[in-house]
């Protein structure tokens, strides 16, 4: 005997609009990483690179050591380097 499931139109709304916003978080995993590098004695370091490694992701320091990478995985990983 096959048993047959009737859901309710309202049941299969809420379970897209569920299932829909799910799928959001799982894509809206990006981030803003907001910065200042500065030596040891608190001043800050002009023209450091901050870049993720293996791509062209990256900014450089302003005259204040500040940096700002907008739009980045949450997992990303950062290359600082300074010359």
């Amino acid at each position: 005997m096959k048993m047959k499931i009737k859901i309710s139109t309202y049941l299969k709304g809420t379970l897209i609009a569920l299932l829909w916003t799910l799928s959001l978080n799982m894509v809206a995993q990006n981030i803003t990483v907001k910065g200042r590098v500065t030596d040891m004695r608190n001043e800050p370091l002009i023209g450091v690179t901050i870049q993720i490694p293996g791509t062209n992701t990256g900014t450089v320091t302003d005259v204040d050591g500040n940096f700002i990478i907008e739009n980045i995985p949450s997992n990303s990983k950062l290359e600082i380097s300074y010359v």
